[in-house]
């Protein structure tokens, strides 16, 4: 048996076929474990429990993990279930998110977290250095930084229950197209 002869023409248009073959004409997704350019994702949301695609940005899901660990520790220590009919309502859960900032609440900016981490330093060196991390990752994603300095103008101007989205007072609200 004669096996057929390669020519340079023949070896061109497997080469062709292999190379149209391996073309894509879709973007590369994030969630693919075999693209490179998924590992920060993949990192932020196992290390961070952040998912960009349930959250705007880390700061707005830091917030909500924030309160929902205040209800549980509410419902478990305190008692107190806001959600439970019999017990009287609690409004502050639906209260928009303040600024990501260290004023006027550093509490809400220090949490539970900077709490555990400040036992593990105590652990290993013997003295208690409570570190936010997840706080200090939310102001230096882009955009934290000005509502870091935010919070502080805010604290600085006398107002301390400041809100990112002030809503429009009665007043200065305008009707565009009134129907009669």
């Amino acid at each position: 048996m004669k096996l057929p002869r390669l020519t340079v023409k023949s070896l061109a248009l497997a080469a062709a076929a292999a190379g149209l073959g391996s073309c894509t004409s879709a973007p590369q997704a994030y969630d693919n474990h075999w693209n490179i350019g998924s590992l920060g994702p993949r990192l932020a949301y196992h290390g961070l429990s952040y998912n960009p695609v349930l959250a705007d940005t880390y700061r707005d899901h830091q917030w909500q993990e924030k309160q929902d660990i205040n209800l549980t520790l509410r419902r478990h220590f305190l008692n107190n279930n806001p959600e439970n009919p019999f017990q009287p309502e609690d409004t502050s859960l639906n209260d928009p998110r303040p600024p990501h900032s260290i004023l006027p609440d550093p509490i809400s900016y220090f949490h539970l977290e900077s709490i555990v981490f400040g036992v593990g330093f105590l652990a290993l060196t013997g003295a208690f250095i409570p570190v936010p991390v997840g706080s200090l990752l939310g102001t230096f994603e882009e955009g934290g930084g000005e509502e870091f300095s935010e919070g502080i103008r805010q604290t600085a101007s006398g107002n301390f229950r400041g809100t990112l989205a002030e809503p429009t007072e009665p007043e200065e609200f305008r009707v565009r197209s009134p129907r009669i």
